[in-house]
């Protein structure tokens, strides 16, 4: 079969363009989300492994190549797929929307799947579109290509654990696909299905080294109400083999010439055992690379730094989100604020330390947004991002706005359901306001970190 994987842009490429150009300063003083522009890992871990099924497979990235709709277009006549897949987070699913009506003008016998966040968690809605024929919930490697199967033999993909589908015009809503238990039956994501270069120029532009992203773990077992990543990915951490993520570090190493890696998984040192060998095969392998990790603020381990560092660990990224303590229990955070300083400066003493904040959460008023503000400054991060916070569909705290009355199920206008726009109603802040707290915010961390000399190591 030939399939076409499509990542639809949060921004199309002029918007993008002027988005980047107007926030430069932002971002380079740490804001990951006023233009997000992250490699489509997950899209790539399903190119390699229906490649190795033996499928035709062509990723498409929408965000990457900066493509119009003209070029979408252009680009689908040309690979003439059979099957259209299209991945979509709740920010991304109007442009995924999108794509598929233009999928199925341009190509109509072409059957178009959608999966990722979204679609796993409102089924329905996504049916709902008479472009979209199936819906692929949780991880989508093995659905995927057992869906490709039926459809290339004929036969019936509707007892495939995973897919939904309408049958006549009604949904038939499935369970989610079972989670892969062992990562390493996992062929390692098709970086070459993507314009990796993009990717690493742009880490280079803003951060003055050669990197790129790695996932190597899956799942999530905390609590934090305003995250759904569990939604798609379970509660059940499981990761790579130390050996196995070795391996593929050296050969992306080798193979692009990196001096940097950052590890974007929700928590990188969750088994200390499995960091402990980690570090151990770098070490002797001589493998000599920067990277950086995400983890939780109550996983920093004075000893497991020292290792890590050792071999080659130069910053942690840490999901701090706010100063105030009521909203760290609104949150389920399970710190405290005085706890965020003693193990912040921890860290401090032998990495460089990246935190991740959020103001406008469900409940706050300006006395909170303040004292974030108060904390990141006495922090003294070596960078900092900001969001506003978006009510996310399958989170915790969706649910507890819903039940507030606050928001209404699957009717929030997805346009705005983004990291960096304030949504009325959510906070006791005016929507006004919370963006302008928002801007005076970046605005003093950028001058922050143009005092500051780049390293090449930097978030």
């Amino acid at each position: 079969m030939r399939i076409l994987l499509i990542n639809p842009a949060f921004y199309d490429g002029k918007e993008f363009s002027n988005r980047f150009d107007d926030y430069l300063d932002w971002i380079k003083g740490g804001n990951l989300y006023v233009a997000p522009f992250e490699p489509p890992i997950g899209l790539a871990f399903l190119s390699a492994y229906l490649k190795e099924w033996g499928h035709d497979v062509e990723l498409l990235d929408m965000q990457g190549l900066l493509m119009d709709s003209g070029a979408l277009v252009t680009r689908i006549e040309a690979f003439a797929p059979d099957i259209i897949g299209i991945t979509a987070m709740t920010p991304t699913i109007p442009e995924a929307l999108r794509v598929a009506e233009l999928s199925r003008t341009v190509a109509p016998g072409v059957k178009v799947v959608l999966g990722g966040v979204h679609p796993t968690l409102d089924p329905a809605g996504v049916l709902a579109d008479r472009n979209v024929d199936f819906v692929i919930r949780g991880e989508g490697e093995v659905a995927f290509a057992e869906l490709a199967e039926a459809l290339e033999n004929g036969s019936s993909p509707h007892d495939i654990e995973g897919v939904s589908y309408r049958i006549d015009g009604e949904a038939v809503i499935r369970g989610k696909a079972p989670l892969i238990t062992d990562l390493d039956t996992l062929p390692m994501p098709d970086y070459e299905a993507f314009p990796v270069e993009r990717y690493i120029e742009h880490n280079r532009h803003l951060r003055s080294i050669r990197g790129i992203s790695m996932i190597v773990s899956r799942g999530c077992p905390f609590q934090c109400t305003f995250c759904a990543v569990h939604q798609t990915m379970g509660r059940k951490w499981r990761i790579k083999s130390p050996q196995r993520v070795v391996d593929e570090l050296v050969a992306l190493k080798e193979g692009h010439q990196l001096e940097g890696v950052w590890f974007k998984d929700s928590i990188f040192n969750l088994d200390r055992q499995w960091v402990k060998e980690f570090c151990r095969l770098m070490i002797e392998r001589k493998v000599e690379i920067a990277w950086q990790a995400l983890t939780r603020v109550d996983l920093i381990d004075e000893e497991e730094l020292k290792l890590m560092k050792r071999a080659g660990l130069t910053q942690l990224d840490l999901g701090i989100e706010t100063g105030s303590p009521k909203s760290l229990v609104r949150l389920k955070k399970g710190i405290t604020v005085e706890r965020i300083r003693e193990k912040v400066a921890l860290a401090k003493r032998y990495v460089k330390v990246f935190g991740f904040f959020m103001i406008g959460i469900p409940g706050e008023d300006e006395t909170d947004v303040q004292q974030t503000f108060d904390l990141a400054k006495a922090l003294e991060l070596d960078r900092w991002t900001w969001s506003i916070y978006s009510p996310l569909p399958g989170s915790a705290l969706y649910d507890e706005l819903i039940a507030e009355g606050r928001i209404e199920p699957y009717r929030l206008d997805y346009h705005h359901v983004h990291f960096t726009e304030a949504y009325a109603g959510i906070c006791d802040i005016p929507q006004a306001r919370l963006k302008e707290l928002y801007r005076e915010i970046n605005d003093h961390f950028y001058r922050q970190s143009s005092t500051n000399t780049p390293v090449a190591q930097a978030g």
